[in-house]
């Protein structure tokens, strides 16, 4: 056990170390960078199943299942250059959430007709993860403009619980879509070094699945600043807004879900 501490204590040295002898990289850029933090959106998710024989109701989740409509979600991101202007780019986040209410109105969903006065319980959880190759190129000191290539993978799922009618009986129903794919992932990215502890960035990225069972888009953009107190210790801010819109075709149900989240965001920042 002793011999693998050391080994792998040497390995990091050596990376570290290997890292910092290559020449410095353009200023908005970091060697290494990792972002940990939170962002708290305003949560718009809106999802439809329909059953073989019948269509289903457009549910809102937060008006109809009183979901929260705010959500702080823990998001994390890391960047790595191999070279000196190209280097990976990981990150995602991960939205879950249940609530129960009484229905003011009915909804079809899944196959199961929900009734109004109906007590349901209902669940939604997306994740959202991505990973890409990025090529950033320097038209002045102070900025870089940046493209990137990869896959994004995405996982919606929702499900209803409740009470239904039966030839005029109660009983319990449940209702259940799932939704998954990978998809390549195109990104535009800009970021300007007003000196090396105060920066503005701003990332687009878009994501499109066609054919299959499960075809969309997810389209994520972002805007804010970082600041560095302390030389490889800092905050950063920023506005994002993700836009997921998903179509399935399965065997036994087909529906549609377009889930939206925008708001700020906040990390601590940590560069080598």
């Amino acid at each position: 056990m002793t011999r693998k501490v050391l080994v792998a204590a040497c390995m990091f040295y050596m990376l570290v170390h290997g890292a910092t002898a290559l020449a410095d990289p353009p200023m908005p850029l970091d060697r290494v960078s990792l972002w940990l933090g939170g962002f708290y959106p305003t949560i718009d998710a809106r999802v439809s199943a329909d059953g073989p024989d019948s269509t289903g109701t457009i549910v809102d989740f937060r008006r109809d299942l009183g979901l929260d409509r705010h959500r702080v979600l823990a998001n994390a991101r890391m960047d790595f250059l191999v070279f000196d202007n190209q280097g990976f780019s990981l990150g995602g986040y991960r939205y879950s959430r249940d609530a129960s209410t009484t229905l003011a109105r009915d909804i079809h969903f899944a196959g199961i007709d929900y009734k109004t006065d109906a007590s349901v319980a209902a669940r939604l959880t997306l994740q959202t993860f991505d990973a890409s190759w990025h090529w950033w190129f320097s038209p002045s000191l102070h900025d870089v403009i940046g493209l990137g290539l990869g896959v994004a993978y995405y996982d919606l799922r929702g499900t209803i619980n409740g009470d239904v009618s039966v030839n005029g009986d109660s009983a319990a129903g449940r209702g259940e879509v799932d939704a998954s794919a990978f998809a390549p992932l195109l990104t535009i990215g800009w970021k300007h070094a007003f000196s090396d502890r105060f920066r503005l960035f701003a990332n687009v990225s878009g994501v499109r699945k066609n054919g299959g069972q499960v075809s969309g888009h997810l389209l994520n953009a972002r805007l804010g600043v970082e600041y560095f107190p302390w030389q490889d210790i800092g905050l950063a801010l920023e506005y994002d807004s993700s836009d997921l819109t998903l179509h399935a075709d399965k065997a036994s149900w087909q529906g549609q879900g377009r889930i939206r989240f925008r708001g700020p965001a906040a990390f601590v920042r940590v560069r080598l």
